[in-house]
């Protein structure tokens, strides 16, 4: 007789599924943000939710991006990034630097007031907080690359509700 419930030591053993593993990332909820660069490989970003702290002595954060984007040669070429971390009301700006809306990267940039901190890339006048940074280490990883920038500058606005993305849609935290 066959059981339904798989047993914890054979589910050890077995593969996982790439579907299994989006399906289960999705329910962790995450900042959502949009990550520029401008420089000799372009002005390009993109929205991103993979992206944390690294350390305070230096100040230092990481993202992940995929390496088959343009977004990611455009990062390595420049050498730089800017972290914008969104509030609630920024839906639009992360729907369409994820390309939902199919616009050439001016038009993208077009939704938004943007601002040049200290490495020359885009900061979002109205982010929540907009980390600059220049790239210290790049490690690869399956499709994507861990990318550690040190801090050069940085731009806060008082609290308020931040954009999550969970379960595959927006939710908002009072912060």
């Amino acid at each position: 007789m066959s059981s339904s419930v798989a047993d914890p030591n054979e589910q050890s053993k077995l593969p996982l599924d790439t579907q299994s593993f989006r399906e289960a990332m999705s329910r962790i909820a995450a900042a959502v943000h949009v990550v520029t660069t401008d420089g000799p490989g372009g002005r390009m970003g993109a929205t991103v939710s993979a992206a944390c702290s690294v350390s305070d002595d230096p100040p230092s954060i990481l993202i992940c991006l995929n390496r088959q984007t343009r977004m990611h040669n455009a990062v390595l070429k420049n050498r730089t990034f800017c972290l914008n971390t969104l509030s609630d009301d920024h839906e639009e700006i992360s729907d369409t630097f994820a390309g939902r809306h199919n616009l050439e990267m001016p038009d993208r940039f077009a939704k938004g007031e943007w601002t040049n901190l200290a490495t020359g890339c885009p900061a979002l006048d109205s982010a929540r907080l907009s980390v600059d940074c220049e790239v210290f280490s790049v490690t690869e990883m399956g499709t994507h690359s861990i990318i550690v920038g040190t801090v050069a500058d940085l731009r806060m606005k008082d609290p308020g509700k931040s954009l999550l993305y969970v379960r595959r849609g927006y939710k908002s935290l009072d912060t």
